[in-house]
Order: structure tokens, then C-alpha cells, then sequence
């Protein structure tokens, strides 16, 4: 099986978002994408196709064999757009762990080390488990209470949950950092992440 990659698809980077916020990784960008949000700003064209050895291989390269930790995030476009067992195996052969960003539109059958869901769309978000959600006020025109009153919190199971302000050309969204804010006042088990990676300057 061959994999659709994006440009620049296998890079070394620092997660900015999230839990796992500061941790290297070697990111694996997907082409391709179900979703289709407006104003999307992430190129997920096909640019080539990589077997999952092949694929395993280069991010094999990106990341020390002394390293403690070595994580791969697998990310797009949407990720599960593709069927992933195959490329999954490839990389736990070569010893690393995996995570996976998803829109929650479907859900995930593969199995991974951490999941990370960020719902684009109330209606289409199915898949309510995993190791972090995170709603991104303003994000297709929708606010935070139209996701939560979608799929309550006590409908969901994620380890943490976030909210983080919409980035618009890499730069924060004032009224949506203060929606942000604004709604954490009243909830203690929510928390603020941010796309950190943009003022760190990296992918």
C-alpha cells in the first residue's frame, strides 16, 4: 500500500498545541482532505506517494535512536481519510509512538498512543473518546457552547479538554482568545492551549 503525502510531509517539529505542548516529533502530513472547511490554510495537496516502510524509514532519520521519547504525529488534512493500520505498524517496528489529530467527522478505528480530536463541525463530530479534545471558538463560524450543547461533556470521555483560540494566517484571533477566556471562568476542567509552534517559528 502507498500512502498520498503532502508537501513537506515528514519534518522535525515541537507539538504547540495541547497536552503534549513542547514535546519533539516528527510530524507525517496526509494528503488529502473530507473536511473541506473555508479559508482552510494548510496545504494538504498530493505531492507524492511513500509505501509505509519507505514512510517509517525517513521519519526514522528525523528522530535520534538514543532519544527517550520518540513520537510520531500523524496529521493532514484528515489522517482518517486513509487507512492506517499498515503505516502504523511500520513506525511501532521502528519503536516510535503514535498520535493522531482528527476532526472526530468519523470515527477512529486505529489504534494509537495518544488522539488528539479538534471538531470542526457540531453535527458531523462522532468521535467523542480520546486523550484530548479541543474546541477552537470561531472555527467555521461556530462557537463553543454550539459544540457543547451538540455533544455534552458528560456525553464525551477525553483525558483533558480545551479550548483554544481561532489562528487566522498565524496570528491569534483577539475576540476569540477572549471567548476563550470568558467561557474557562466557569468551568475548572477545561483548560487554554494555543498554536505555539507559530510564534516559536517552527512547522
Amino acid at each position: 500500500m502507498r500512502y498520498p503525502l503532502a508537501p513537506n510531509p515528514i519534518f522535525w517539529t515541537i507539538q504547540g498545541e495541547g497536552h503534549l505542548r513542547g514535546q519533539q516529533m516528527c510530524f507525517v502530513r496526509l494528503a488529502g482532505c473530507s473536511v473541506g472547511c473555508p479559508g482552510c490554510d494548510t496545504d494538504y495537496r498530493k505531492q507524492e506517494m511513500a509505501t509505509p516502510e519507505e514512510i517509517a524509514a525517513r521519519a526514522d532519520a528525523i528522530v535520534p535512536a538514543n532519544a527517550r521519547e520518540r513520537w510520531v504525529w500523524l496529521t493532514g488534512g484528515e489522517p482518517t481519510d486513509h487507512k492506517l493500520p499498515e503505516l502504523i505498524a511500520a513506525l511501532r517496528e521502528r519503536r516510535f509512538s503514535i498520535a493522531l489529530a482528527t476532526s472526530g467527522h468519523r470515527e477512529v478505528v486505529a489504534e494509537v498512543d495518544w488522539l488528539s480530536v479538534s471538531p470542526h463541525h457540531p453535527e458531523k463530530w462522532v468521535q467523542l473518546s480520546g486523550s484530548e479534545v479541543k474546541i477552537v471558538p470561531g472555527l467555521n463560524g461556530f462557537g463553543i457552547e454550539d459544540f457543547r450543547k451538540a455533544r455534552p461533556d458528560e456525553q464525551t470521555q477525553f483525558v483533558y479538554r480545551f479550548v483554544q483560540p481561532l489562528s487566522i494566517g498565524k496570528q491569534e484571533d483577539a475576540e476569540s482568545l477572549r471567548t476563550c477566556l470568558e467561557f474557562l471562568r466557569g468551568e475548572p476542567e477545561w483548560r487554554l492551549s494555543r498554536q505555539d509552534h507559530h510564534y516559536w517559528n517552527v512547522a
